[in-house]
């Protein structure tokens, strides 16, 4: 399902980033057409060095760093597990997602298309649901 989702989200790239939100619960971000929801973890790095992870004393005011800035690729988290996203930015950094739940740990929707990876696809979780 993620490779779907990542085919479908290039489309609409770059999409800015004009909220941050992080409620020590719920992250959010969002622009005009598209939204990220997860309560999932995540971290954002660049090129050598983790930034700031989500629980991280100062990751509220970090991330709202992320305002304006574009998202201008996606891609997968990692190749061993297929079902986390990474927002590739135009500053140079990373936001990786590491999913913490099994229903809905993030929800994106962009236009008019959602995706959110649940039990109920067992394929985006690359094993079969017993």
């Amino acid at each position: 399902m993620i490779e779907k989702m990542i085919v479908q989200a290039k489309q609409y790239l770059p999409l800015q980033i004009l909220e941050v939100v992080w409620d020590g619960t719920v992250f959010q971000m969002y622009g005009s057409t598209w939204n990220f929801n997860t309560l999932s973890a995540r971290r954002l790095s660049s090129k050598n060095k983790m930034i700031i992870s989500c629980f991280d004393k100062d990751s509220e005011r970090v991330i709202n760093c992320l305002k304006n800035v574009e998202i201008i690729d996606v891609d997968l988290q990692t190749n061993f597990l297929k079902i986390d996203p990474v927002f590739i930015l135009s500053n140079g950094q990373r936001l990786e997602i590491f999913s913490t739940d099994t229903y809905e740990p993030w929800i994106f929707k962009f236009s008019e298309i959602v995706y959110a990876p649940t039990p109920g696809e067992p394929s985006s979780f690359g094993h079969d649901v017993i």
